[in-house]
């Protein structure tokens, strides 16, 4: 892991969240990122993301979520 990566939620609280809002909270990260350039390719960052915060998906389910990224751009 990269010096600079994070593994775990920067905030207190954030292990709060349900499965849903976590996830809607990844799209937005990744979207952002794309926005201002920090990334290009939006489903191999949701799928380190989804990884890292240790959320199951299927392929079906980040196609979908790669959409979702896509839609709010």
């Amino acid at each position: 892991m990269a010096h600079n990566e994070l593994n775990h939620p920067v905030e207190d609280g954030s292990d709060d969240a349900d499965e849903n809002s976590r996830i809607d909270g990844i799209v937005e990260q990744v979207r952002q990122d794309i926005a201002i350039g920090n990334a290009d390719d939006a489903t191999a960052l949701l799928r380190q993301r989804l990884d890292n915060a240790g959320i199951g998906f299927t392929e079906a389910e980040l196609e979908r979520l790669t959409a979702r990224v896509s839609e709010g751009a």
